[in-house]
């Protein structure tokens, strides 16, 4: 109540305020323009469809976020996009890395991080899909636009987009000669460093080169440790070099570095089990445990930002990435485009993951993979009919390494007690080395019947294969185990350790498709429908500890979907509004699900094919301006997320438990006002924004009754003067979490051992920025 009552009468300021406003400019169109300076053009360009279309244009649910907006809300990584696009959920990946974040949209999310799966949601940078996320929190500098597609992407974001595709669009080399560098600080000793140059150095070879680096302190104290275990600190640099002719060919080159080596993902215990197998009074008295119910208590007196684990955590991460984008136009209707891409990533990754110090769970990743893709298209257009054609490969290499022990305060420490019938305290290693490589073609076109009606029709052949060796173990033996009279009933016998290492392959193929009929009632209103089939490839379970579970396959999942939209701009004199919604239907089958199988011996996670759901929502993209100084803005979505068929490894029937990372409602509301000055002054405005979720489930395996994130809601403030008195200053102020919300994500859930963890969302963060252009 308190916070819906600030926001009303913060909105009920800004109306006021905007007859005064109104008539302080002398002239109506001078102020719409500098209002459309401040604010943006309202003509938003788009590549949803591998050309540049306007937003308005394009019969796809699409989400653009400028760079400029970026900026203001203090956002600087994909995870905090959910704040601006409410339809994007974003929380840690498996095994609860900041790091590694699992995107959802439209409830279809995967959160396995192994080489032998793939996410639904798929990030770009650029042209270059990033099959794995490490690195994706740090992109977010000198940006140009983000563009989120909601639902499949069945053609020309056809591998593996089942959910979506986030789309980062950096800056290109412009021609003139320019450059801005830039200091943030706030509160947690948040210090941040900014600098772009771009340098034309002919009229045909454009250079930019960019860089940010980021400190702070972290937020999460350890009381055993003495000292916060979150902080931050990562450096990441841009260079790009643009050179093109007077015929129009124009090649691109663009390289990307991320580093970080600061604190891991701070995390806290949540819930416990009496009944857990590491939370009995035996495996107390062996261990030297204290009750984890003992330690909940004092950890909820503590609060979420104080914990006393007194594990030293850290994240570190580095990727280098490179891709060319070359442009031939052959003629006047047909040209040529090439994309080449290749990513290199490393990271080595040490967690808590019971939250307490019984260090029940420490656990460490090193992964390191590197892809390579490359992508021709034919793209053509005539009056009346527009397409692209083209053919796609991807190759993916590397390692992943799982380090973990489960019940010992010392990783390489083996234990002789035997709860499970398996020594439970023993260091276990998942190593799996793989490679991946997926091959495509594709045709999509749009057919004019004249300047209303439209038809887009689009198809592409995937093939997918996954090859990989994988090898399990304790610190002493082999956990892989074999059922040599195929009897589950009868104790199975443990593979000799010389033989503790298995070759798995397999191959997938899929048509995928989409349709769409388009209708423009008028220039700027478009209302369209569209049904598309999207597939994500199969694979192995990696964690599987017997051998006929690591010869299983996966199957692919795939997902059907109707969507109905409408995008429309209406003008009424001063007045602009922009209406864009859609409303969606989708059956997701073959569920790919992250699971806990007990049959198996130990009982360990695997990814299996689930079952079957539906998915029905809403989405709405509204802005209005009542004048031209002041901006009102909603966005929402509606996810209805239901299982008509859910079915664990062992068989138990799950279909009425909750779908895993689909909140029903996610909104945000904002409102910014733009100052009254001359155009010579510079551009000034204050903006608030509401943001809020309901409750939802963040994990596969579902604890009944137990909802693993709680629904909040955010209160954000920001204030800019971009040059100051018409100067190459701009000067700007934020305030995020203003009225200190304490929330939180799920990190891992292992009610099974006793225990659930949990790791505390930032709390109220404030500082200044300012930067020079030159």
């Amino acid at each position: 109540m308190k916070i819906s009552s600030f926001w009303m009468s913060s909105c009920a300021c800004l109306l006021s305020a905007a007859p005064a406003i109104a008539s302080a400019q002398a002239a109506p169109e001078q102020e719409l323009q500098h209002a459309q300076a401040a604010f943006g053009s309202d003509d938003i360009v788009v590549t949803a469809r591998r050309r540049e279309e306007r937003l308005q244009d394009v019969p796809l649910s699409v989400s653009a976020v400028s760079g400029a907006t970026l900026e203001r809300a203090n956002i600087s990584n994909v995870a905090g996009l959910s704040r601006v696009v409410p339809s994007l959920v974003s929380v840690p990946g498996q095994g609860g890395s900041r790091s590694l974040p699992n995107f959802a949209i439209r409830g279809l999310s995967q959160q396995e991080l192994t080489l032998l799966a793939d996410q639904s949601v798929s990030t770009y940078m650029g042209d270059i899909v990033l099959a794995r996320t490490q690195g994706v929190n740090g992109a977010l500098f000198d940006i140009g636009s983000v563009e989120v597609l909601r639902g499949p992407q069945g053609t020309l974001f056809g591998r593996n987009t089942t959910g979506g595709a986030i789309i980062i669009r950096p800056n290109r080399p412009t021609d003139n000669f320019e450059g801005r560098v830039g200091v943030t600080y706030g509160n947690l000793d948040t210090f941040i460093v900014e600098g772009m140059l771009n340098v034309p150095l002919s009229p045909n070879i454009l250079v930019r080169v960019a860089g940010q680096r980021q400190r702070d302190d972290g937020f999460v104290y350890d009381e055993i440790l003495g000292g916060n275990v979150n902080d931050t600190a990562q450096e990441g640099v841009r260079a790009s070099v643009l050179m093109k002719n007077d015929s129009g060919v124009e090649s691109l080159t663009v390289y990307n570095y991320f580093h970080e080596d600061d604190g891991g993902t701070a995390s806290f215990l949540a819930k416990v089990r009496s009944t857990g197998s590491l939370n009995g009074a035996a495996v107390r008295a062996a261990r030297g445990y204290r009750p984890l119910e003992q330690l909940l208590a004092e950890q909820q007196a503590r609060g979420p930002y104080r914990i006393a684990n007194g594990s030293n955590i850290f994240t570190k991460v580095e990727t280098h990435d490179i891709a060319n984008t070359t442009t031939v136009p052959l003629n006047d209707m047909l040209t040529v485009k090439n994309i080449v891409g290749y990513r290199h990533v490393r990271d080595n990754i040490f967690d808590d993951m019971d939250g307490s110090m019984n260090s029940l769970h420490p656990q460490q990743r090193i992964d390191w993979t590197a892809q390579f893709s490359e992508e021709l298209q034919l793209l053509g257009e005539t009056e009346n009919f527009n397409w692209i054609t083209g053919l796609y490969y991807f190759w993916e290499k590397g390692r992943n390494q799982g380090l973990s022990t489960v019940g010992s305060v010392d990783p390489g420490l083996v234990e002789p007690e035997d709860i499970f019938g398996y020594p439970t305290a023993a260091f276990s290693n998942t190593d799996v080395a793989g490679r991946n490589r997926s091959f495509a073609a594709f045709a999509q076109g749009t057919y004019r019947f004249n300047d209303s009606l439209s038809l887009t029709a689009g198809v592409r052949y995937n093939r997918d294969k996954r090859e990989a060796t994988i090898r399990n173990r304790t610190a002493t033996a082999c956990r892989f185990t074999r059922d040599l009279d195929n009897n589950p009933a009868t104790p199975e016998t443990a593979v000799p350790l010389s033989q503790c290492e298995l070759n798995v392959g397999d191959s997938f193929s899929e048509v995928t498709y989409n349709l769409s009929l388009e209708y423009k009632i008028a220039q700027d209103k478009l209302i369209y429908l569209a049904h598309r089939h999207g597939y994500r490839t199969g694979g192995f379970g990696a964690r599987a500890s017997t051998e006929a579970g690591l010869r299983r396959t996966f199957r692919p999942e795939t997902v059907d979907d109707v969507e109905l939209g409408v995008k429309a701009d209406w003008r009424m004199g001063g007045m602009f509004l922009r209406t864009n919604l859609a409303a969606y239907y989708a059956k997701y089958n073959d569920i790919q699900r992250l699971l806990t199988d007990p049959l198996a011996l130990p009982p360990t996670t695997v990814t299996t094919n689930a079952g079957k759901a539906r998915i029905w929502g809403i989405e709405a993209d509204i802005l209005f301006r009542p004048v031209p100084m002041l901006e009102l803005s909603a966005n929402y979505a509606y996810t209805n997320a239901k299982f008509t068929k859910f079915i664990y490894p062992d068989g138990s029937d799950h279909s009425n438990d909750p779908f895993a990372r689909a909140p029903r409602n996610v909104y945000t509301l904002g409102a910014r006002l733009l100052a009254p000055l001359d155009s010579s002054q510079g551009d000034a405005s204050i903006g608030i924004s509401y943001y809020h979720t309901d409750d939802y489930v963040g994990n596969d395996t579902v604890v009944p009754g137990y909802t693993d994130a709680e629904g909040y809601n955010l209160v954000n403030l920001d204030a800019s003067w971009n040059r100051v008195m018409g100067s190459g200053f701009d000067l700007a102020l934020y305030v995020n979490n203003l009225t200190k919300k304490k929330y939180d994500f799920l990190l891992i859930n292992l009610d099974s051992l006793g225990y659930t963890s949990h790791t505390p969302g930032l709390p109220r963060t404030y500082g200044v920025t300012l930067r020079y252009h030159f």
